[in-house]
């Protein structure tokens, strides 16, 4: 994902959000649990909604590395 830019472009939120979601479903195992998806979630559509596009950048991010997170976690349990 590029942070290149600083002004909001729906065509690239749009892209950046579907490569992101794209890897949470292909990371989180499905009986993965959802609730810390939700939170990370919450972030990103905040930053959607307040038109912050490094914030809605680095809100992506983080919903992907809580997927990777919460896949290790149920993979060691």
């Amino acid at each position: 994902m590029s942070g290149a830019a600083t002004r909001w472009d729906t065509e690239e939120a749009a892209r950046l959000a579907r490569e992101a979601y794209r890897y949470v479903a292909r990371t989180l195992p499905p009986d993965g649990p959802l609730e810390p998806l939700g939170v990370a979630d919450a972030r990103v559509v905040e930053a959607e909604e307040r038109g912050d596009w490094p914030g809605y950048v680095d809100a992506l991010r983080d919903l992907m590395r809580t997927a990777r997170r919460e896949a290790q976690r149920a993979r060691a349990a």
